[in-house]
């Protein structure tokens, strides 16, 4: 498996029911969000409004991560899609990271993107092991925008099966916008093996 510090792109859970705006709109921190689907878990939210973080479009460093995991599992119900950005994009631009999960010290600091990648602990992350609390935390490092992300600089949308992507393709489209639309399930959540 590639190393998760040399992949080239930042990954973004959503609802498929949130794209229209999306694609209109951009990516926007959550303080600017007003009448879209929510999956985030209310009690975390909170946390993170006391940390300042809704201020910020938050990205992942791979598919499928606790995040990604915990949302599709309590909503089984739901249609989500990962949008992915060039990592070289969040450099330019100023995004600043958090080297383990937002909530997992008091004395959260966000880094500059440099100084942030540096601090990851890439083995850990590579692990992948969730049972292990230090693996599970720096999973959950973040990459964050401070700004708008506009869907002009969207590399691609990964979705499960053909039928999102050609939901998303008309989106895409009615939008006069280019980018990939792939099917990969295997970033996503199976229900079906439980």
């Amino acid at each position: 498996m590639t190393d998760i510090k040399d992949q080239k792109l930042l990954y973004h859970l959503t609802d498929i029911d949130n794209i229209p705006s999306i694609l209109k709109d951009g990516l926007m921190p959550r303080a600017e969000l007003d009448g879209f689907v929510d999956i985030a878990d209310s009690d975390i939210l909170e946390s993170r409004e006391g940390l300042g973080l809704e201020e910020y479009v938050p990205f992942h460093f791979f598919a499928n991560s606790p995040f990604d995991g915990r949302v599709q599992i309590d909503n089984p119900d739901k249609d989500f899609v990962i949008i992915a950005v060039r990592r070289d994009y969040a450099k330019a631009n100023g995004w600043q990271i958090i080297p383990r999960h937002p909530l997992a010290d008091q004395d959260l600091e966000l880094m500059p993107y440099d100084e942030g990648i540096d601090a990851i602990n890439w083995p850990k992350m590579n692990e992948r092991d969730y049972n292990d609390a230090e693996s599970k935390s720096v999973c959950m490092a973040e990459c964050l925008s401070p700004n708008i992300v506009s869907a002009s600089r969207f590399l691609s949308i990964f979705v499960k099966n053909a039928a999102q992507q050609q939901q998303v393709l008309a989106f895409r489209n009615a939008a006069k916008l280019v980018f990939r639309v792939n099917v990969n399930p295997r970033m996503f959540v199976n229900h079906e093996s439980g």
